[in-house]
């Protein structure tokens, strides 16, 4: 009966955060097929290890640190710091449909912006990185971030800042549209997750 009811509760708060995980995970190393693996292979370290009497609040940066362990561990074996990124498409959050729909120039914008955004993030190191997934993208809070980073909330609001500058000048000719702010961190986002391919 236990078993039965950890798998149920595990299911009903790891299903809503599948697409996130796989989301991060591909932005993190840069290909589907591995981004597919790792998030399989968070869930699975995941569920071996959960409690269905833990606090649910904690249960998603718990998650996020499971899955970026997995990609750090990852990239370490694979040595991804070393190569471009040369598969680019969906990898940031796209437009919904209905937003530009019937509209090929939008559509093509946002691919292009979403290819550049992949690029940039690409070209950090994997540790500034994460942030800049977990908060730009993924859109936690500073708290959420640490927890799923095991790092402080000061560690987070320094590599965003390092994330931002060095976004900022790969993403110039894109920075009216991001809202990449130019100077001291701040709790404002990049508009990064209304952009992308479709």
């Amino acid at each position: 009966m236990r078993d039965i009811r950890k798998r149920e509760r595990f299911e009903r708060l790891a299903r809503p955060e599948l697409d996130a995980l796989f989301r991060t995970a591909r932005r993190m190393v840069g290909s589907r097929t591995a981004a597919e693996e790792i998030t399989q292979d968070a869930c699975l370290k995941a569920y071996a290890s959960f409690d269905p009497d833990g606090e649910p609040r904690a249960f998603r940066p718990w998650l996020f640190r499971i899955a970026v362990n997995c990609a750090l561990d990852h990239l370490r074996h694979a040595r991804y710091e070393q190569v471009a990124c040369h598969r680019t498409d969906e990898i940031v959050r796209g437009v919904p449909d209905c937003t530009l729909a019937g509209q090929p120039q939008a559509e093509a914008e946002g691919r292009e912006i979403g290819r550049a955004i992949d690029r940039a993030l690409m070209t950090l190191a994997a540790e500034t990185r994460a942030v800049a997934i977990l908060v730009l993208v993924e859109e936690m809070t500073y708290a959420e971030a640490a927890l799923a980073l095991s790092i402080t909330e000061d560690l987070v609001r320094s590599r965003l800042y390092r994330a931002r500058e060095d976004l900022r000048g790969r993403l110039s000719e894109h920075a009216a549209d991001l809202d990449l702010p130019s100077s001291a961190p701040s709790t404002r986002r990049a508009d990064f997750s209304k952009r992308g391919p479709q």
